[in-house]
């Protein structure tokens, strides 16, 4: 399938944002970037905040398509307990892409669309965080520091322990292994 200009230039504006900052980004340095026009992307996005809404609503789409796909049946088929695994899941399974750290953790008043992208995809996943027990609650504090670990490469953690994976989904799903509830499993 052919990717569409649209879809080539977002790409593009995360692979620099990626490596410069999405502060630095430029329309001069996207086209050059994706072998467009600097008319060819304004085509698309007349300005920086309408290019940040297509990335936010690109990161909302890809964000809940993984989550339907980890959760394996329609949303409104799926009980709160269930939509909240699932989101979590699809974090620490998901991949991150370049550049998607950078947008969040922008400074800039335009990065709020990106903010507001994820805590739409969550209330609507998850519902009042309020409402969760306190295992819920520190399972998605837990995937959102996950989520940061990986995006940065920390050297000095395995972003990508299975294990610890499991213990953070387990959470989510109101699973409390033995040494969470405060008892050893005899596997010390």
């Amino acid at each position: 399938m052919r990717t569409s200009k649209r879809d080539r230039i977002i790409a593009g504006a995360l692979e620099l944002a990626h490596r410069d900052g999405f502060d630095t980004l430029t329309f001069d340095a996207l086209a050059e970037h994706v072998g467009l026009t600097r008319g060819g992307v304004i085509y698309h996005f007349r300005n920086k905040t309408e290019l940040l809404e297509g990335i936010a609503s690109a990161f909302f789409e890809r964000w809940r398509a993984e989550a339907l796909e980890a959760l394996g049946k329609p949303l409104e088929e799926a009980s709160r307990a269930e939509r909240i695994e699932a989101l979590v899941r699809s974090v620490v399974d998901g991949e991150i892409l370049p550049g998607e750290v950078s947008f969040m953790l922008s400074a800039t008043p335009e990065a709020e669309m990106l903010k507001d992208a994820w805590d739409a995809l969550r209330h609507e996943w998850v519902g009042e965080t309020s409402e969760l027990t306190p295992m819920q609650r520190v399972a998605l504090l837990a995937v959102d520091g996950w989520w940061a670990n990986r995006a940065v490469d920390s050297d000095n953690q395995d972003p990508d322990d299975p294990a610890i994976a499991g213990l953070i989904v387990s959470l989510a799903a109101g699973n409390a292994p033995d040494q969470v509830r405060g008892r050893s499993s005899g596997k010390d």
